[in-house]
């Protein structure tokens, strides 16, 4: 490989993209945003983990209770939400906590009496631990639900 000799703006070259470079990752530091904390700080939502029980709270004066229908809840396996005390049937949604594992879309299925049954299937990790934070919402109202899948 042949040496060149540093001309001034190929040194003027490198030091604007060092500069460029530098301003990128001192931005992305600044404006970065736990994805956890959106989860903590949302005002509007109930925020609850159904990893080891159910969680029970109030809606509109009715109890309602969320839970999974088996645990422990593993990795590349078809998870189902158990919702029950709602009116009408809401939208979930799971995205990774502290990961992209991309959006689950839960699709309900069986209404049992009173129970909303909501099923989605969990990929799998290389991770052995992996966090999902469910969104359970409809036009006014929203809940935030934790869970923790395993290998």
């Amino acid at each position: 490989m042949a040496v060149e000799k540093l001309t001034g703006p190929r040194l003027f070259q490198l030091i604007f993209l060092l500069v460029v470079l530098i301003t990128a990752f001192t931005w992305r530091t600044i404006t970065y945003k736990d994805p956890m904390d959106s989860v903590k700080n949302d005002q509007d939502a109930t925020v609850c983990n159904i990893t080891e029980k159910s969680c029970a709270f109030n809606i509109d004066n009715n109890q309602v209770i969320i839970d999974v229908k088996e645990r422990p809840i593993l990795q590349n396996t078809e998870v189902s939400i158990l919702v029950s005390g709602l009116s009408e049937a809401w939208e979930m949604e799971a995205t990774g906590v502290k990961m992209n594992m991309g959006t689950l879309k839960f699709m309900p299925s069986v209404k049992q009496n009173d129970k909303q049954m909501y099923s989605v299937f969990v990929p799998k990790c290389k991770h052995n631990d992996m966090a999902w934070n469910v969104e359970v919402s409809n036009s006014s109202q929203k809940i935030n639900v934790i869970f923790n899948s395993t290998k």
